[in-house]
């Protein structure tokens, strides 16, 4: 799902809009973070959650299907939605890609 923004304000950017609902007040949850060489199977995975910081070499959740990915995890305070900004590094581009789960309650 393409990402939607508000209006880009000098000194800040643009507010990034939640994709289930449209609110403007998302909050960083977790990110993750994929680093490895080109088609390479072995790589780095780095993720920090509530003040943690985790490695390992597990690139299964990597967004690129060939180099560098990163993941950040956003809960919205307009819905039960949690969306994911994907970040994506493909044949030297840089590719952008927001989706949902409705969370369960």
């Amino acid at each position: 799902m393409k990402p939607e923004f508000g209006i880009y304000e000098q000194g800040f950017g643009a507010e990034l809009k939640c994709p289930a609902c449209g609110f403007n007040y998302l909050h960083h949850e977790k990110i993750e973070i994929f680093e490895r060489t080109e088609d390479s199977e072995t790589g780095l995975h780095v993720t920090v959650n509530e003040g943690e910081v985790k490695t390992d070499t597990n690139l299964s959740s990597n967004p690129s299907p060939r180099r560098h990915g990163l993941l950040v995890h956003f809960s919205c305070e307009g819905c039960s939605a949690i969306s994911t900004l994907s970040l994506i590094q493909h044949k030297g581009n840089t590719y952008m890609e927001f989706s949902f789960e409705e969370q369960k309650t």
